[in-house]
Parts: structure tokens; sequence; C-alpha cells
């Protein structure tokens, strides 16, 4: 077994470069997979290699959590797991002389098979391209589970990054009308073709006005995903309001008239800028439920493979660009650049 990786290596800020690193010892609990395809989770891996998410002293890193392989080696006390399994992984061992920030942009990798970082096994005979979203798919996925989505309710994802672009495809598959915004009109139209209700430019001078005249009062559920101020401000704007009993009759009702029915407003992006909001004017009515869903769990994570094998989410749908791992220079550039929406490394 080869016992050395090639792994992407973010060097310092905006520095991109591939280099070999040995693998990490595979624990008696551990196994070896080599890696097919990995995924750049864009807002995430961007934000290390711009410094916003990492220090100076983390680099160089190895970045990345979202690969698919091949299970290559097994430990002795490895139960379950077979090798010439297909996996879907995050978070492996770090390599040896290297940081990770979690280190998934490598050729071959160590992983535990307990725990929430435990590979994903994928059904017999697949595809593995067509599973490697699902870990970022997931993170998506926990958000939406947490909104409790109705059919036929109204739901606005602001921002169409990766995690936008998979919490509208999940709002779809529960049955809610979906209406996305952003300000980059490529993103718009790419929303367009996978279906969206609605594709709404924040920049349009009417923007704003646009979505009141298409929500008639308000969404149901909205997802910040824009990890902005401004996405913050018009989530705001675009909840659903409760009707209130002020006029010349002034009335408190009790709180619990509407337990159980309140908007919800999910919170599913990181924040380099702190957000500040005052409660009171910011969640007009008295209430709306506020989720900031953390992470993805093993449950997520295989509801998302099950939802790629039964054909309700489609990998060539989100994939943009496809680039050998030895060119991961070129494909940061293109996210950077806004030339590329995504980025799927090959190893293979």
């Amino acid at each position: 077994m080869n016992t050395r990786a090639r792994a992407i290596v973010f060097d310092t800020i905006d520095q991109v470069s591939v280099k070999d690193f040995p693998l990490s010892e595979c624990a008696s609990d551990e196994l070896v997979c080599e890696t097919f395809y990995t995924f750049v989770s864009p807002g995430t891996e961007l934000r290390v290699l711009g410094g916003h998410y990492s220090k100076p002293e983390d680099f160089p890193l190895v970045p990345g959590y979202s690969s698919v392989g091949r299970v290559v080696e097994l430990g002795d006390a490895v139960k379950g797991y077979r090798v010439g399994d297909i996996v879907s992984c995050r978070n492996p061992k770090p390599l040896v002389g290297v940081n990770a920030m979690w280190g998934g942009q490598s050729s071959i990798q160590v992983h535990r098979t307990s725990g929430e970082d435990r590979p994903v096994i994928l059904p017999d005979g697949c595809n593995p391209l067509d599973y490697v979203i699902a870990e970022v798919a997931s993170i998506s996925l926990r958000g939406v589970i947490a909104a409790m989505p109705k059919r036929e309710e109204t739901a606005v994802v602001i921002g169409q990054g990766m995690i936008g672009a998979f919490s509208a495809a999940w709002l779809g598959d529960a049955g809610c009308r979906v209406i996305v915004c952003d300000v980059d009109e490529g993103r718009l139209e790419v929303a367009r073709q996978r279906g969206a209700f609605a594709a709404v430019n924040l920049k349009d001078s009417d923007g704003m006005e646009r979505l009141d005249a298409l929500l008639g009062g308000g969404a149901d559920i909205v997802i910040e995903s824009s990890g902005v101020t401004a996405g913050v401000e018009a989530a705001y704007k675009l909840i659903r309001k409760k009707p209130q009993a002020y006029g010349s009759d002034y009335k408190v009702e009790p709180i619990q008239f509407y337990g159980g029915d309140w908007a919800r407003l999910v919170m599913q992006a990181n924040y380099i800028e702190p957000v500040s909001i005052n409660p009171f004017s910011f969640f007009p009515g008295e209430g709306v439920t506020v989720l900031t869903p953390m992470d993805r769990g093993i449950e997520e994570r295989y509801r998302s493979v099950e939802a790629i094998r039964a054909g309700r989410l489609n990998a060539k749908d989100f994939i943009d660009q496809v680039v050998p791992y030895h060119e991961a220079a070129e494909g940061y550039r293109q996210l950077q650049q806004h030339d590329a929406i995504s980025v799927l490394y090959t190893w293979k």
C-alpha cells in the first residue's frame, strides 16, 4: 500500500500548491481509503484560504471535508467495513508534517470507523461521482430538517452558494414553493434551471419589492446562507409577520395564541463580521423561531446518500467545474474570481 499521500496545501494566504506527505499510521480501529473525488465547500475553504478562519501559524495546511473513495486497508479491530467498499468521507486523520483544516483534499486518507466522522458506506455498484456532493449537501439538509417544512409552504433562500443551493433543493424536495435571491445573476440562472419558483437579484432597484410581491405576506421559512449582514437584514424583511390586534381596541393576545405556528428563520452561514440587531424591531409580531444548525450528523449524511440513490438529488446539477487535483490553484482561483460556482477535484 502507498504510505505517502498527495495533498492540496494552502501554504499561506491565497497561496495553493500540491505536495507529498507521509500517511498517518492506520490504527486498529481505522481504515485507509484511496480518493476518487473531492468536492470543494467554497464558503468555508475560501475563507480558510483568505485567512478569515485561520491564523498565520495554521499554515501550511490541508483543507477540505468532502471526499469519495474506496477502502483499501482495514485495521485488525474494524468491524462492518470491507476492503473495496465505496465510501463518502469527512475529516480524515491529519497527514504527517502538515496541519489540517479538515484535511480532506488528499489522495489517500486514514479514517476512524466510529463517531460522527466515520465513513458512510455507499450503495453497491454505485458511481462514486454521483455521491461526491453528499457531505456538503447534508449540512444544508440539517438546517432544512430543523425548519420542519410543510408542503406548499413558501420558503426563501438568501444566497446561492453551495449551502444555499442545496437548501433550495431540499426545500423543493419537501414540497415547498422555493424563492431564491442572490446578487450574482449567474447563480440565479442556475437556480432557475434547478427548478426554483423564482430567482430575484437583490442588486435590482426593485429587488425587495419584487420579493414582497412574490411572497404575499412573507415567507414561512427563510434560510440565510449569504454570510453577510445585508443577508440578515433582508431576512428580517422577508420573514412572515403575525397579524397584531393593534387598533382602536388594542388587545394583547395570549402569547401561546401562535404556538407552533411561528415562521422559521434558519441562520445557515458563518459570519466574519458581527451582526447587531434589536430583537423587538427585528422580530415584529411577537415571535419567530430562530435556528442555528451546526455541521451535520451521521443521520443527515445517510439521508443525503439515500436521496441521491433514489434520484431526488442529482450531483450533475451542482458540479460546475471538474479539475485535476494537480491544478488545484486554478480551481480555487476560479472560485475566488467567480468564474465557477463549484469545483470538483479528480484524483484518478
